[in-house]
């Protein structure tokens, strides 16, 4: 059966009145369920930056970068780059978890040793010219704000941060 027909038919079959309410139900069903979209929608956007917002790791990354310039940068490099003194912390930070990072930079001196290798000490052999890094432990900032610059550490490696100083 074609519109045209099926149209016919239905105009033989419902009165004028009836058609006109039978018009608007449909009319006022197709506006229920379009509303009602826009506010499934709604919630769905919402429920995403809620789950984004959950994600997000605890920490300032404007703070994380203040105490990096303060007490890392004259060694790493503003970027935390590296320089010929300290080694790059980009590939680094983005292998490790927010537990092993503040274990390094609170207790441990030497980014790059590991339990089987290294003198008796468990520090690997630093290449001439690079400075031994400090623990950071007794620094009250740094370990106040350790979470914050992991924080902004981390948004550097994974790309979301620039080198520069982030917004608020």
């Amino acid at each position: 059966m074609n519109a045209q027909a099926a149209t016919h038919s239905f105009n033989r079959q419902v009165p004028p009145l009836r058609r006109g309410l039978s018009a608007a139900l449909v009319l006022s069903a197709l506006s229920a369920l379009l509303l009602g979209g826009c506010a499934i929608e709604f919630q769905n956007k919402q429920g995403a930056k809620e789950i984004a917002e959950a994600a997000k790791l605890p920490g300032s990354v404007a703070t994380g970068w203040r105490v990096f310039q303060d007490n890392c940068a004259a060694c790493h490099g503003a970027a935390a780059t590296g320089t010929v003194k300290a080694p790059d912390l980009l590939p680094r930070v983005r292998e490790m978890g927010a537990d092993r990072f503040t274990n390094l930079v609170l207790k441990r001196y030497d980014w790059s040793a590991s339990t089987g290798s290294g003198n008796a000490a468990g520090l690997s052999t630093r290449p001439i010219g690079q400075a031994l890094m400090p623990a950071w432990q007794s620094d009250p900032v740094v370990n106040a704000h350790i979470v914050d610059l992991y924080a902004y550490l981390s948004a550097r490696s994974e790309g979301t941060q620039g080198p520069g100083q982030p917004l608020r």
